[in-house]
């Protein structure tokens, strides 16, 4: 006898099983995994508010702030005094950069709601910055350039709006470099040079950064460029002892294929964090950069390393360097 087809037999206790292996995620801060199971949970009906809630803070962490912004909306229509459930949902406002929404949300808890004095404190202290920022004109005229940053494919005229901006008040037009820097699409090149350019202004709100894949939350103004890339300038000192007395035109090569990867890689750290795998691919990479054979399985063995793993960094360091080339 035939089975029939599509048709999904539940399990007893399914969802509360998704519901327990969603909050373990989250507690792990594995968002991404977390928001799948909450996801199943609701699909098979759970409303509970505890996996609304859930879901909420998942998409917050992974940057999905419009539905993170519906889905604490909707908790607070429910419990319209929860001070907790008003301090995310203000927060997604501001970092949405809705202050107009933020400023109306604040207003009405204000005057509603018996809130605790350090609630009050802190929402009044909001509702400032959230007026200051209505009150802000933006240049039209900026704005508009910046505007290009985003729309524009060339790389040079990209390069050159962020130039422009390291002698100009950026706070107007912050939205817009937010934006950049979490387009996935968006150079990686520019996105360190404008990272920079929000360190040099002291930028102390949090962006979002994306790249190749990866992605990271970091406030600017706490970035300490050395720290961030200690791994980088010890993996250099260790390239020039390793290559520098048998070549110096090779060191040369391979520490610029090593600075390129870096710079466009920036804030994030190389990964993995194994020296001698690094210094293998770039001895390799370096050579056959300059025209001469270089025998994978020989250095893989002079650095103690295996030779597939290696050629999956050259070949990263290889489309990375596609990438630093206008």
């Amino acid at each position: 006898m035939d089975k029939p087809k599509g048709k999904i037999i539940l399990f007893p206790q399914t969802k509360e099983r998704l519901v327990e292996k969603a909050f373990a995620a989250l507690e792990a801060k594995r968002y991404n995994e977390a928001l799948r199971f909450l996801r199943a949970a609701e699909e098979l009906g759970d409303a509970s508010v505890p996996v609304r809630l859930a879901l909420a803070v998942c998409c917050y962490e992974l940057g999905e702030y419009d539905e993170a912004q519906w889905r604490l909306a909707a908790l607070l229509d429910e419990q319209p005094g929860n001070s907790e459930l008003l301090q995310m949902y203000v927060a997604v406002l501001l970092q949405t950069n809705r202050y107009r929404e933020a400023e109306d949300a604040i207003r009405t808890a204000l005057h509603r709601f018996p809130l605790s004095a350090p609630v009050r404190e802190q929402l009044h202290h909001l509702l400032r910055f959230s007026e200051k920022m209505n009150a802000r004109a933006l240049p039209s005229a900026e704005w508009k350039r910046v505007t290009r940053l985003l729309e524009s494919g060339d790389i040079a005229e990209q390069l050159h709006i962020i130039k422009q901006l390291e002698k100009e008040d950026i706070t107007p037009v912050l939205p817009l470099l937010k934006q950049y820097l979490g387009a996935a699409e968006k150079s990686p090149m520019a996105k360190t040079m404008l990272l920079r350019l929000l360190t040099e202004k002291r930028i102390h709100e949090p962006v979002t950064v994306e790249k190749l894949g990866r992605r990271l939350e970091v406030v600017p103004a706490a970035l300490d460029e050395q720290t961030e890339t200690a791994f980088a300038s010890a993996l250099l000192s260790r390239l020039e002892q390793q290559l520098a007395p048998e070549s110096p035109s090779l060191y040369e090569t391979a520490a610029e294929i090593w600075l390129r990867y870096a710079y466009i890689l920036y804030p994030f750290p190389p990964e993995p964090e194994d020296a001698d795998l690094w210094l293998a691919a770039l001895h390799f990479l370096a050579r056959r950069f300059q025209g001469f054979d270089a025998d994978a399985a020989a250095l893989a063995a002079r650095y103690g390393v295996e030779a597939e793993e290696m050629a999956k960094l050259c070949r990263q360091l290889h489309e990375i360097e596609k990438l630093s080339f206008l």
